[in-house]
Parts: C-alpha cells; structure tokens; sequence
C-alpha cells in the first residue's frame, strides 16, 4: 500500500561537535539535494537540536541559513531528539501522518541517497526505518574493525538499532509518546515500543550511515564505549 510523505525533516542532535559537525552537514546538504531532484513535490528541512553546547557550533551553522538550529539544555540525547522532532512539528506544513522524521547524529555521514532510502520505506509500509551504521575505518585500529564487522549483521532485517539511521512517521512517534529522556538507548527502546504496539518496523541495511569511530564518546554506555571495549582505537581528530 502506498502511502503519502509531503515533508521529510531531518533531526541531528549535536553536543560539542564543531570538529565533525561540518562533514555531516556537507553529507546531508548533498543528501538533500539528490532527493529534491528525485521528488521535488516532498518538503524537505534539516533540523539541528545544539544540547548543552559550549564550542562553536552555533557559528558554524550560522554559515548554513538554511538549517533550522534549535538549542536546549536537556543533556540527554533522547530529550534533544524530541525537543528536534518537536520543533519540526511545530513548523511542518503537512499532518503527522505525512511528515516523515529521519535522525542522524552530528559525527555522522549519510549517504548521498539516503533520504530517497527512507521516503521509499515510508511511501510503501513503514512506520519505522532501523538502518545500520559503520564506524569509520581511520578511527579504529584494524582488529578492533574486524571485531566491530564480526558481531554486527549487516543486512535486511538486522537485529540492531541507531539512532544515527533511523526514520519514522510523526504520527506513530506521538502515539508512542516520543523518546524516553534518557541518556543512552533511548532509540533501542523506542524501536522496541513500537514493535510491541505492532507498528511496521523495517530494518535495513540500504543506506548505511559511516559514524565517528572514537573511543572517549560524549555518552558512557554509547556507541563509543562499545567501540572501546572492541580493542584499543586509533586516536585522531576524530576521536577528540
């Protein structure tokens, strides 16, 4: 059954990541361009939640007029995805039911057609996207990646969950209350709701998001704690 998407809104949540922050803008300003031309009639608008920043992020995306910057202090990644998700709402010139949320993280790449990924998924039957993400290869050492590879499933139906590719309808959001405000996992535990409400969740490994392979993260219990249990990481200005 296909279903309409008029507005698609990006939501990146962003704590002190003025390093990264410009590469995940080029790869999503790129991302967008590519799926206007795709489907010029869908909205498009990129969201960036600044949680309790303090470096110069905010000048950074001063030279992006186009980025809507919204800033908070929850210090949590789950309120700053919802404080996002709820100022797209806010300006969303669509219904819930035809607005699509797609979230990444501000040390993270989508590919080029990763928002033509997602309005595929949401146009046929999903209520929500789980894709998959990689770290990148410069940041870690070279047995730690192969661990990373060796215990994570990169394909269709993949039991994993991130916040950095995930996508869904703003109506099911609100009917799942949003993310819990919690520091860590507040994505696993809403994919997890919503499988148990019985939502369409889709995994997939179409479009995979390449994330910072750092092993000193913002969050303890994260991404890059994982990563650090992997092995000793490579120490670049990524990992700053």
């Amino acid at each position: 059954m296909t279903r309409a998407i008029g507005e698609i809104a990006v939501v990146v949540p962003s704590r002190n990541e003025a390093l990264l922050l410009p590469r995940a803008l080029e790869a999503l300003d790129a991302a967008i361009v590519r799926f206007t031309r795709l489907a010029p009639r869908v909205l498009t608008s990129l969201t960036v939640v600044l949680d309790s920043t303090t470096d110069h992020s905010a000048e950074i995306l001063a030279a992006h007029p186009t980025v809507r910057v919204h800033s908070v202090c929850a210090g949590r990644v789950g309120g700053a995805r919802n404080a996002g998700v709820a100022a797209a709402l806010a300006l969303a010139h669509v219904p819930p039911s035809q607005l699509w949320i797609a979230t990444t993280d501000a040390d993270s790449i989508v590919p080029v057609h990763w928002l033509a990924c997602h309005h595929a998924f949401a146009t046929d039957s999903a209520d929500v996207l789980v894709g998959t993400v990689e770290p990148v290869a410069a940041d870690v050492a070279r047995p730690a990646l192969a661990r990373w590879f060796a215990c994570h499933e990169l394909r269709e139906g993949h039991p994993h969950v991130h916040g950095a590719n995930l996508g869904f309808r703003a109506d099911v959001f609100e009917a799942l209350g949003g993310f819990a405000d919690q520091t860590v996992h507040e994505d696993r535990d809403f994919v997890g709701l919503a499988r148990a409400r019985g939502h369409a969740v889709v995994a997939t490994d179409s479009c995979r998001v390449i994330t910072s392979g750092r092993v000193r993260g913002r969050l303890e219990g994260g991404f890059a704690d994982f990563l650090a249990a992997l092995g000793p990481g490579r120490e670049t200005s990524r990992a700053s």
